[in-house]
Formats: C-alpha cells, sequence, structure tokens
C-alpha cells in the first residue's frame, strides 16, 4: 500500500491493510477492507463524501482474516492527533467496544500483524 494511501499516523510505519476490525477471535482478527482515497470537494459528487481531501470507500470485497502476534502493538487515538500504546487486551477491548473504527495493519515477513493503529480522522 502506498504511503500516501493511508491517514497519516506518525510514527506507525509502513501500512500494509486498511479497513475496519469486524471481530477479534483469540489472535484471528476480521478486518473489512477499506480505500483511502485522496479527493477533492465538489458539491454535488455522487461517489461519497470528501472530507479535508480524503475519503474512505467501501472495497465491497470480503471480509479478511489476520493472524495477530500475541505481542502486537495497538496504537489508538484518545484525542484529536493524541496516541497511547496498548498491546492485545487493548485491542480486543477496543474491538469490542468501538466497532466499525478504521484500522491500518502492519505485518511481518510470515504475514502476521505485528502492529495495528487507529488513526485520527476529522
Amino acid at each position: 500500500m502506498s504511503q500516501d494511501a493511508h491517514p497519516p499516523l506518525a510514527g506507525f510505519g509502513e501500512v500494509h491493510d486498511l479497513g475496519t476490525v469486524v471481530s477479534i477471535d483469540g489472535t484471528t482478527l476480521r478486518l473489512d477492507p477499506k480505500a483511502y482515497v485522496h479527493c477533492t470537494p465538489v458539491f454535488g459528487d455522487s461517489t461519497g463524501p470528501c472530507l479535508d481531501g480524503y475519503r474512505i470507500d467501501d472495497l465491497g470485497a470480503e471480509i479478511r482474516e489476520y493472524q495477530l502476534t500475541p505481542t502486537v502493538r495497538f496504537t489508538f487515538s484518545v484525542a484529536p492527533e493524541k496516541y497511547e500504546t496498548g498491546d492485545l487486551t487493548d485491542l480486543r477491548n477496543f474491538a469490542a467496544s468501538t466497532p466499525g473504527k478504521l484500522v491500518m495493519l502492519q505485518s511481518d515477513a510470515s504475514a502476521r500483524v505485528i502492529a495495528v493503529g487507529q488513526p485520527w480522522l476529522p
């Protein structure tokens, strides 16, 4: 995924996928994939809202499953552009309490998720 094809999250590193968490069962994360699209607000545009130069599009793809490492790092928003870092327990709590929030995934060479980030979007 290109560096400009996802919301900014300082210090997160390379992003391998983007979407909303459907559920987490053990160490399996289910993700509804999304696209981060740069756009210019145009009155009457029917492709979806263009907020601050971007919009989130549904890819219409099937839910993807990812394996989380036990030491997965979770970076989450606590206020506009302010973040904290947590672990697998924090990620599970986040997924259970706030379904449908956009996240970014970073994977290792074995395609296991080593980091999950929740970007702050206005």
